[in-house]
């Protein structure tokens, strides 16, 4: 699945969109590790369009997000649906990882 990318200056948005299973985890992995090589400082994941996630693709955007951290950079999730909501939420991630209104 090619996702969608908006890059402005130093910022990237990438549009995730439909189920993200592990085929799906893996090519959004390959992105963040493709993005993470460029001069972007804060990457926001649009999750707005999805309707699943699964547990690999919690450890993906977990792992990505420590990791651009760790650089001085910002990987944040900038908005879910209702569904992705739910599952942030269950797992405790939503406090951690989802941009702040």
């Amino acid at each position: 699945m090619p996702f969608q990318k908006q890059i402005v200056r130093e910022d990237c948005e990438l549009f995730v969109t439909g189920r993200v299973d592990g085929p799906v985890a893996h090519e959004l992995e390959v992105e963040i590790l493709a993005l993470a090589k460029t001069p972007i400082k804060t990457l926001y994941i649009n999750l707005s369009g999805a309707d699943f996630l699964c547990s690999a693709a919690l450890r993906v955007i977990l792992q990505g997000h420590r990791q651009w951290e760790a650089k001085g950079r910002r990987l944040v999730i900038s908005r879910t649906s209702p569904e992705v909501d739910q599952i942030l939420d269950l797992t405790g991630m939503r406090e951690l990882i989802v941009e702040s209104s």
